[in-house]
């Protein structure tokens, strides 16, 4: 063997073991070190959710096998908003490491909400992560509290984890069946001075006086109460009332349901909701809570000018 096929072999030598050491290393860095979960949850066993961000802390739990939020208000729980978050937490898998050099962490995690989420199974801490940034649909990164990395999980949306308290909480207010239904009284104090009631008559007739309301101009209107829910809660106590903006009331044989709406003095406007036999305050925007705040106009509109 000449001395240069000696020096070609020592080369190739060289190069296979610097692909070892290198990339071969390095593919097993970012897969083989981590285990595929951080942890094993059971969802149906997970009783409590602490969320803490930047803005404050935010804690669901299941009490009495419901789920309320207990923290920073104790109020029940969205359910739809709790589910989405157990299936996270049971499913979302560990993929790969990001990062492990700290200085470039900071492309990784989220500094606008800085979410640390702990998750309890049965009344014990299972597991704490820092929430990092989305990196895909639902792929994201996250840290743990403890180690110097960043890692790459699936099956886990950050967004679930980010919303505003509001929407974690259940925003249904009222029920109201139309059949149960057969008058309507509609009442404001703004400049449209509204006062007029619609009733249903002995053949199932929606009637403002004596002219009709068409079905489908009824039967929109119902449906905004099918599932009446709020846009967000107003938390503080008002121990006296002004005559409201604009009340309806809703009243049949076997049912009466009063709803109010205050006017705050802010910009952009909203309106604080009242209804009988709720104890929380509700807040609307002035778009959302026009929708509720009908004229006659809106259920027999105004003929055309005739013209001359």
């Amino acid at each position: 063997m000449n001395k240069s096929i000696r020096i070609l072999l020592g080369v190739f030598a060289v190069l296979i073991a610097v692909y070892f050491l290198f990339f071969r290393s390095g593919e097993k860095v970012s897969t083989d070190k981590i285990n595929a979960k951080l942890f094993v949850a059971d969802s149906s066993k997970i009783d409590k959710i602490e969320i803490v961000r930047n803005d404050g802390t935010i804690i669901l739990e299941k009490v009495n096998n419901q789920w309320k939020v207990i923290k920073p208000v104790d109020y029940p729980a969205d359910t739809t908003a709790v589910y989405a978050m157990l299936k996270d937490l049971k499913n979302f898998k560990l993929e790969s490491i990001a990062s492990e050099n700290p200085e470039k962490f900071n492309n990784y995690l989220d500094s606008v909400n800085n979410a640390k989420i702990s998750t309890y199974q049965e009344g014990k801490l299972l597991g704490t992560f820092i929430l990092g940034k989305s990196q895909s649909a639902d792929n994201t990164y996250l840290k743990k509290p403890e180690e110097n990395r960043i890692i790459l999980a699936s099956s886990l949306l950050a967004s679930n984890y980010t919303k505003p308290v509001k929407d974690y909480r259940n925003k249904d207010i009222a029920s109201v069946n139309s059949f149960t239904v057969n008058k309507i009284e509609f009442k404001s104090t703004d400049s449209n001075k509204v006062d007029f009631t619609v009733s249903r008559d002995s053949v199932n007739m929606w009637k403002i006086g004596g002219d009709s309301v068409t079905s489908s101009a009824m039967d929109g209107f119902m449906n905004l109460f099918t599932k009446f829910t709020a846009e967000d809660f107003k938390d503080t106590v008002m121990t006296s009332f002004p005559v409201p903006a604009y009340s309806l009331n809703f009243s049949g044989p076997a049912f009466q349901l009063a709803v109010n709406f205050y006017k705050e003095n802010v910009e952009p406007p909203t309106y604080i909701c009242q209804v009988s036999g709720v104890n929380q305050l509700f807040k609307f925007s002035s778009g959302m809570a026009s929708q509720y705040m009908k004229k006659r106009s809106d259920f027999i509109p105004v003929p055309p000018p005739v013209k001359k």
